[in-house]
């Protein structure tokens, strides 16, 4: 038989290229056109046996090649190639013009050299002599017409299935033997290949690093019994760096006969990027040391983190959660009122006193915001609280020792002015009674002069342990002794028959350094307060504790009296200020001075219930000073 001629026409010369190199050892003569007018000037001067036309072709297309070809040579048969598949060109090139077949792009070597084989096998039929009489010319034309209709319905099928495959929104991907065979149009978006860079590379190697492992056990022979998920999770490679993760759903198929893996592929690279920005603003409201709390637009708590826990006293986050956040006030009645503000100006800046749930409070700084969508319609409030009560502790104590050392330094100089003349009207008093002879009336007159003038030298005397530094006798001290000893002294002092008294001193103390006589007079004081403050009938708690993390020894007396007045709260330290009818106002002042140069810190506060609570916190070393502090 003599040699075939075939005519390749494609503008794309690595297709050609690739054609020549499929075919070089078949024994054909191949011929070579760029485009469809060169095909057309080919065919007018050289007989073809066969043409293969891509559709899409400069100057003319394939359609209008084939239609030239065929006017020319009536008996060359055609295939047609087409990277853009679609019913109409189907529909023109085999039914209409006689196209043998109608490939799609990427070409299958194997079934490209199958359907050449056909191809010339049918044109040799139609040649043969024999067949020129009418009868054998009507079957055979009956024949064609039935073959380019299955020919026709093989490939609609077929582009059908390729528009689905190429236009799918998930990625499609064959792989056998761990080699990629098969991956559509959008697993090659998603890594950035061209479908030949991509097709025979290893699965294994388009897997992140960290990821591969699931690959390789997914690639175990299943007779190991073991069973995988047919959904799961990785992060697949894209060209020139970086990746995307892939949620990829499999299936077992047959891939040319042998068996292999189907495998959906979907890019959830958004989802999983939401999801880690839920986790870090979720870690973060968690760490944060404000506490957040979010709350429906009827004022019921939502979500509150762990510092929202430890600031009001709870648990578990589902103690709170489904409460209303008035509970939570002294004052409920300014949630409304609040609620209002943030319907108006979408934000609220502030102070409250909120309850623990044990009933203490504590004051809070408040920030709330009404979130709204994108639309502008609220979803849900957001609160931020920092609970400022040791701020205002601290802020009340530097006002209060400012306010204490200019009153120290009035008082100081005051005494000194009152102290001689006193001293004169005391001696004097003093020597009459008892060297002159006087009257009963005058001698009672004298009398009380002189006692006066005792009580005005003791009142000195306070003014200036409370106006200046003492000498400290430092040494260590046994805080809790020093407490027993007070107490009992106070009960000796003081009437206190029928008081309750609990005392619950923390065992193992360490010593802290101070001046015993000093802290006592300060203990002795504080204590002979609280059993004033009660009735017969009532109780009195003392307890020490040690804080470790801040370095220091807690000393609290609580009772249970009638509290101090809140209009009394902020002047209890202040000196000559008192409620007793006999009082100088100083003993609580000099306590405040006392602890202060011990370095420590004093604190008065109503009980929730009812009572005082006096807190006393000492450093458990101070610093000295030449005997002073």
């Amino acid at each position: 038989m003599s040699e075939r001629t075939i005519l390749i026409a494609d503008d794309e010369k690595p297709v050609r290229n690739v054609f020549i190199k499929a075919l070089e050892n078949e024994h054909y003569k191949i011929l070579q056109a760029c485009n469809g007018k060169e095909a057309v000037d080919i065919a007018q001067n050289t007989s073809l046996d066969l043409a293969i036309l891509d559709i899409q072709m400069p100057e003319m297309n394939g359609v209008e090649a084939l239609k030239a070809i065929k006017a020319i040579q009536g008996s060359t048969e055609a295939i047609v190639l087409t990277g853009h598949a679609d019913m109409e060109s189907l529909h023109e090139m085999i039914l209409n013009n006689g196209a043998y077949d109608y490939l799609l792009k990427p070409i299958n070597v194997v079934e490209l050299k199958h359907c050449i084989q056909k191809a010339l096998e049918k044109r040799d039929l139609v040649l043969k002599e024999d067949l020129m009489n009418q009868e054998l010319e009507r079957r055979i034309k009956v024949l064609e017409a039935e073959y380019r209709e299955k020919t026709y319905q093989l490939r609609q099928s077929q582009i059908k299935y390729e528009t689905i495959v190429e236009h799918s929104t998930d990625g499609i991907l064959v792989v056998q033997d761990g080699v990629v065979k098969f991956a559509n149009k959008r697993v090659l978006e998603a890594t950035g290949y061209t479908r030949e860079a991509y097709i025979g590379t290893r699965i294994i190697e388009q897997v992140h690093p960290e990821d591969r492992a699931v690959i390789a056990q997914r690639a175990e022979p299943q007779h190991k019994g073991r069973e995988l998920p047919s959904v799961y999770t990785i992060r697949a490679l894209k060209k020139g760096g970086g990746f995307y993760w892939a949620e990829v759903s499999a299936v077992e198929t047959l891939w040319e006969g042998r068996p292999a893996t189907l495998n959906f592929v979907r890019d959830i690279s958004e989802g999983m990027e939401q999801l880690e920005a839920l986790r870090i603003k979720d870690a973060a409201l968690s760490a944060s040391i404000n506490g957040i709390a979010f709350l429906d637009l009827d004022g019921n708590v939502t979500y509150v983190n762990r510092a929202f826990l430890n600031m009001w006293g709870y648990d578990r986050e589902a103690a709170v959660v489904g409460a209303g956040m008035a509970e939570l006030w002294k004052n409920p009645d300014a949630g409304p009122e609040i609620m209002r503000m943030l319907q108006g100006q979408g934000a609220w800046v502030g102070e409250m006193e909120a309850v623990r749930r044990d009933g203490a409070r504590f004051d809070a700084q408040v920030s709330a915001t009404m979130v709204k969508d994108e639309t502008g319609v609220p979803i849900t409030l957001m609160a931020s609280f920092l609970d400022v009560t040791p701020q205002k502790q601290m802020m009340e104590e530097i006002r209060q020792s400012d306010k204490l050392s200019s009153l120290g330094q009035l008082a100081a100089g005051l005494a000194h002015e009152l102290r001689n003349p006193l001293a004169v009207v005391s001696s004097c008093s003093q020597f009459c009674l008892d060297n002159i002879s006087l009257d009963r009336m005058v001698k009672e007159n004298f009398q009380v002069i002189h006692r006066n003038a005792r009580r005005a030298s003791e009142l000195i005397h306070d003014l200036l342990t409370f106006a200046r530094p003492t000498h400290f006798e430092w040494g260590e001290v046994e805080l809790n002794e020093v407490i027993r000893k007070m107490l009992r002294m106070a009960r000796l002092e003081t009437r206190s028959a029928g008081i309750e008294y609990k005392l619950r001193f923390a065992k193992y103390l360490p010593p802290l350094t101070g001046d015993s006589d000093k802290l006592g007079q300060v203990f002795l004081n504080l204590i002979q307060n609280a059993i004033q403050a009660v009735s017969s009938d009532g109780m009195i708690t003392i307890r020490t504790q040690l804080k470790k993390g801040q370095n220091q020894i807690e000393a609290h007396i609580i009772d249970n009296g009638p509290g101090i007045p809140e209009e009394y709260r902020a002047k209890i330290f202040d000196p000559f200020f008192t409620t007793k009818d006999r009082g100088t106002g100083l003993g609580l002042s000099i306590c405040h001075t006392i602890v202060t140069q011990h370095g420590g810190s004093i604190i008065a506060e109503n009980n929730t219930k009812s009572g005082v609570k006096v807190c006393v916190s000492l450093p458990l070393a101070s610093k000295k000073r030449g005997g002073k502090i």
